[in-house]
């Protein structure tokens, strides 16, 4: 006689079942929100980058201070270009000025020409001290509107009272004050500069009416 068969009892899924289960399940979520940019992976979400972090915090940098320290070692060196100063000198004529023009009275020289002449006189020397004869004075300007211009000899015969090289203008009615209008110069027969021209002082005194202008040779 044949026993029945019993029905075998349903499958159960046990513990280690359900935990691989689980993993799988999680691992196929990971990877749906990886493919589709869910959740934590949404593309929308900011990146931020070493620029923006850096944006807010402020960095204070100390400024190095130098101070200057000679070198034990270091020679200054003196520098060899030459420096020149630019002086105005005049040309050096051969005849100069003696001496500054005395102002003195007339009778001590010239005792014929009386207070109403205003006389300019001197002599006229050589690099050795001795008188030239035969060189050419002019006495030129402007004297109470009168425009003077003339020419005199040194060792002229009517000079000799002033030396052997002496000479003399002689102005009639012209002692007046002035000055800067009046110059007078060494030239030679061709009117050419033997000095350069001095500026003369006249005065309205007869203690003073004589100017004695005396020239030198410098050079030849």
């Amino acid at each position: 006689m044949a026993t029945p068969r019993q029905p075998e009892p349903p499958n159960r899924v046990g513990f280690t079942g359900f935990i691989f289960f689980m993993g799988v399940l999680g691992g196929l979520v990971w990877l749906l929100m990886l493919i589709f940019g869910w959740g934590p992976y949404q593309s929308g979400d900011q990146v931020i980058t070493p620029t923006q972090l850096s944006a807010g915090i402020t960095f204070e940098v100390p400024t190095p201070t130098f101070s200057p320290t000679a070198s034990p070692s270091e020679t200054i060196v003196p520098s060899l270009i030459p420096t020149f100063t630019s002086t105005a000198t005049p040309e050096l004529f051969p005849f100069v000025l003696d001496s500054e023009p005395e102002p003195v009275p007339s009778v001590m020289i010239r005792p014929r020409l009386g207070c109403d002449f205003l006389i300019i006189a001197g002599q006229v020397w050589d690099l050795e001290g001795d008188p030239v004869i035969g060189l050419t004075l002019h006495l030129y300007g402007e004297l109470e509107g009168f425009t003077i211009d003339r020419y005199v000899l040194s060792g002229a015969e009517n000079a000799v009272a002033y030396g052997e090289s002496g000479y003399e203008f002689a102005l009639e009615g012209l002692v007046v004050d002035s000055e800067g209008t009046l110059f007078i110069q060494l030239v030679d027969t061709n009117d050419l500069p033997l000095s350069l021209p001095y500026a003369l002082q006249t005065f309205e005194d007869c203690q003073r009416n004589l100017i004695l202008v005396n020239f030198k040779q410098v050079r030849e």
